[in-house]
């Protein structure tokens, strides 16, 4: 009877062991930025978005995107700091990048963005919508918090 509670009290010291040390590696992949573009976020969403929700939602991504058009939207942060702001970017294929909640530091990025340049965003990934206008699908990706480069 010894001899099976030592096993015993073993294979729970390495399943304790290999569960610590996968929520560790975890831990550190969550920390870094998640490369991925917009267009592939909107994809999965439209195929699979109980997946698409798994794989974004709440973690940090970065994209960069070809610019189209910046513009300031009205602010949706309830009790943010004074000068935050919410801003749209348009890429090339019409695709909608909502960024909420915007340090105040990054204003420049309104007026210096022109038409054209690549654009590099990074964010809390929130949400996805769409909307159907004239037989064209519009996609919206929302990121809370975004800083751009």
């Amino acid at each position: 009877m010894r001899k099976f509670t030592n096993i015993t009290f073993m294979m729970l010291s390495l399943l304790c062991l290999l569960v610590i040390t996968f929520d560790s590696a975890n831990s550190e992949e969550d920390k870094s930025a998640k490369s991925v573009s917009v267009d592939q976020i909107c994809q999965l969403y439209s195929d699979y978005p109980m997946s698409a929700d798994n794989l974004y939602k709440g973690k940090l991504i970065e994209t960069t995107v070809k610019v189209e058009m910046v513009k300031k939207i009205p602010s949706l942060c309830d009790n943010a700091p004074k000068g935050t702001f919410t801003m749209e970017v348009v890429n090339e294929l019409g695709t909608v990048i909502e960024c909420q909640c915007n340090s105040p530091k990054f204003k420049s990025v309104l007026q210096n963005t022109p038409k054209g340049s690549h654009l590099s965003i990074q964010g809390s990934y929130n949400m996805m919508s769409s909307s159907f206008f004239e037989g064209e699908k519009q996609c919206k990706v929302t990121f809370h918090e975004c800083s751009f480069k």
